[in-house]
């Protein structure tokens, strides 16, 4: 008899892929050393495979899991690793133990009637999971993991060429804060003022939206007169300056569709695309964010390989910033760097419009090769010519190359969005738990399953309404006759 192999969902993933390459199922079977209908199963699941791939935290996810089959505690688990994702953003160090009294607790928050038992052995079954590496009191900081990205390289693939997506119809935004007002300084402290900035682009970089950018005030002072239908940017207002869902679901529907149609049709494109997301929380779910005919759609990045494959993080936003940044300091050079002056005038609509101006400046070259952004830009705005630009004026004379490189990278950690609570999150997982059964992720109600008849049971049918139209008197004959062709064919 032969050995049962079990095979990892990483390993089931290679098989999908060479298969779908061509690959014989006879060479699969022996090399993987199952069976051929093994081999045609893995591959008939396919779909349940990769909706898991983005679920995962890191490579280790597929390469240790063996199924799918989640948490009998779902909207725990749901919660837990929200907070898990929330805390390793934050840098926080997570042990095992505090993981397990952070689940007692969302346990206990959420008033879960079922016993729940936070053991190791729960511990384990939650990092196997999510593909969680091993814990300490240190905690773990997890970089992108490559072989993560690598992974799903497969399953992106598979979708463009599902869709038949060009690079023209294949976008991506994100969101970073902006400290607008703040200038290079020495040991003193400088100007925190921030607002939100949501880019989005394709990638042949033939399309660049109109940036968001997202303030405290609905109707700042300096907007006065303003008529904003002629602003350059799309502006946006949180109490807080913090993109949500509410504010993203708005500017997908209201203008990333339209503008997209819009540059499709003067491509003469279908009216195709597909958006691509990081997993931040004020990102609507995918089964909100799409058009009515499932044409226009996001797709979300798994959490780790955000930073390797994410256009805008791998130095579109940084290099936006250094040019803004090049035109403030240009801004307090018009004001013969009277510093007090420049604080005085420069205000948000400036910033805006500089924002615009900044982002209109940007080269497809930004767009088409993210791996050089970098490379390209600090060549082009180097700390050393910006200190040389301010050097002699007053209020700047202490300042080094040091104090630039810091100025520039100074709100490279702002992530456009509000890092949630405990509170928030138990309660945000209690009100998914609460949902009826039908309405939660927007689930529809199943088709009920085709009933197959039976000859027999269609010919009697056929005879019933066959007597009932030749009892009528008022029948048509030819009614008749074709529902005798009809009862005959039924028979051969």
């Amino acid at each position: 008899m032969l050995k049962r192999v079990v095979l990892s969902i990483a390993t089931k993933l290679q098989i999908v892929e060479r298969a779908e390459k061509g690959e014989s199922i006879a060479n699969l079977s022996s090399e993987f050393n199952i069976g051929n209908q093994t081999v045609r199963d893995i591959v008939r699941k396919k779909d349940e495979l990769y909706k898991f791939v983005p679920s995962s935290d890191t490579f280790n996810g597929m390469s240790a899991r063996k199924t799918t089959k989640g948490s009998k505690f779902d909207d725990l688990d749901r919660a837990v690793f929200e907070w898990f994702k929330q805390k390793r953003a934050e840098g926080c160090p997570v042990s095992g133990s505090l993981l397990l009294e952070k689940a007692k607790w969302f346990h206990c928050e959420m008033k879960i009637p079922e016993p729940f038992d936070a053991s190791q052995g729960w511990l384990q079954c939650f990092k196997s999971r999510h593909g969680i590496r091993q814990l300490d009191i240190q905690g773990e900081k997890l970089s992108g993991d490559s072989d993560a990205a690598a992974l799903y390289v497969m399953e992106f693939k598979r979708l463009v060429e599902a869709h038949d997506l060009s690079p023209d119809q294949l976008y991506n935004a994100d969101e970073t804060g902006l400290y607008w007002k703040v200038l290079p300084s020495k040991g003193h402290k400088s100007s925190k003022e921030r607002i939100i900035v949501l880019a989005c682009a394709n990638a042949s970089g033939s399309h660049k939206l109109k940036l968001v950018c997202i303030g405290k005030s609905k109707n700042p002072r300096s907007f006065k007169g303003t008529q904003m239908r002629n602003f350059p940017v799309l502006y946006y207002n949180q109490t807080k300056a913090w993109m949500n869902r509410e504010i993203f679901k708005d500017w997908f529907f209201k203008h990333f569709v339209p503008a997209v149609r819009d540059h499709l049709c003067s491509k003469n494109l279908p009216q195709r695309d597909v958006l691509l997301l990081d997993n931040a929380p004020s990102h609507p779910s995918e089964n909100v964010l799409k058009t009515s005919d499932d044409q226009i759609f996001v797709a979300y990045l798994p959490p780790n390989v955000t930073l390797l494959k994410q256009p805008m993080d791998q130095g579109v936003l940084e290099a936006f910033k250094r040019r803004y940044r090049k035109s403030l300091l240009r801004s307090v050079l018009e004001e013969d760097g009277d510093l007090r002056e420049f604080y005085k005038k420069w205000t948000i609509k400036d910033a805006i419009f500089s924002c615009s101006e900044s982002w209109d400046d940007m080269p497809n070259l930004t767009f088409r090769n993210v791996e050089n952004v970098n490379d390209f830009e600090s060549q082009e705005i180097t700390a050393a010519s910006l200190l040389e630009e301010i050097q002699n004026v007053n209020g700047f004379e202490d300042i080094d190359r040091e104090n630039i490189e810091e100025w520039l990278l100074s709100d490279n950690d702002q992530p456009g969005y509000q890092m949630k609570d405990d509170d928030a999150l138990a309660a945000e997982a209690k009100s998914s738990a609460e949902l009826p059964e039908e309405t939660k992720d927007d689930a529809v109600e199943d088709e009920p399953s085709e009933k197959k008849v039976s000859i027999a049971e269609a010919l009697n049918c056929a005879e019933t309404l066959l007597d009932f139209l030749e009892q009528e008197a008022d029948s048509n004959f030819s009614d008749i006759l074709t529902l005798r062709k009809l009862r005959t064919s039924i028979k051969l």
